[in-house]
């Protein structure tokens, strides 16, 4: 069309009478619901996969967590044992003084840690019941407020809560979390 051409009045009107029919706005407003469902689809998907995959990632904090506090207790019962050996050997003069020196890097870290919170409280509470027993048990042999031999066997009872209720519970906890992550793309 030229500059000096006018526009076909007759094709305007046709315009403006199909905006006034029913059927156009009837199409306009689905046109309009389908949008805001489609957004709504999407942004509620978005908002569940965006939940699942934080779950998924705190259950594999919590995995790594109480795999190395396991792991630590574990380490800390094998020296135990040795203090215990070396405590009741009577040539051994220093024993009853000398540190434990137990490792508690994951047990002093997990103050810190947003994950601990989901371990299961009973499996704190060993942990920390086993760590408080055993730094008074071993200050009362050292200060000769108890026996060699009831240390020996109240640490032994410590030992034997650790192994048979603790371990057991925490293995059986992470296998359940492992479990859990079995189906998703997270790796462990």
């Amino acid at each position: 069309m030229s500059q000096n051409q006018m526009p076909n009045p007759k094709v305007d009107i046709e315009r403006v009478n199909e905006i006034k029919k029913a059927s156009f706005w009837v199409s306009q407003v689905f046109i309009l619901l389908a949008t805001v469902i489609g957004v709504y689809l999407a942004a509620s998907q978005g908002y569940k996969q965006a939940v699942q995959f934080e779950n998924m990632t705190s259950y594999k904090e919590s995995y790594y967590l109480q795999k190395s506090l396991q792991y630590e207790l574990q380490d800390n019962i094998v020296l135990l044992k040795g203090y215990m050996a070396k405590i009741q050997d009577s040539n051994y003069y220093g024993a009853r003084n000398e540190p434990l020196n137990f490792y508690t890097l994951i047990w002093e870290n997990m103050k810190f840690s947003s994950t601990t919170l989901s371990t299961p409280p009973m499996l704190l509470r060993q942990a920390q019941q086993f760590y408080r027993e055993v730094a008074k048990l071993h200050e009362s042999i050292a200060i000769s407020d108890i026996s060699v031999p009831t240390g020996i066997k109240k640490l032994q009872a410590q030992i034997d809560i650790v192994e048979q209720q603790l371990i057991p519970t925490l293995e059986k906890n992470t296998a359940q979390i492992q479990h859990e992550l079995a189906g998703s793309d997270i790796i462990l």
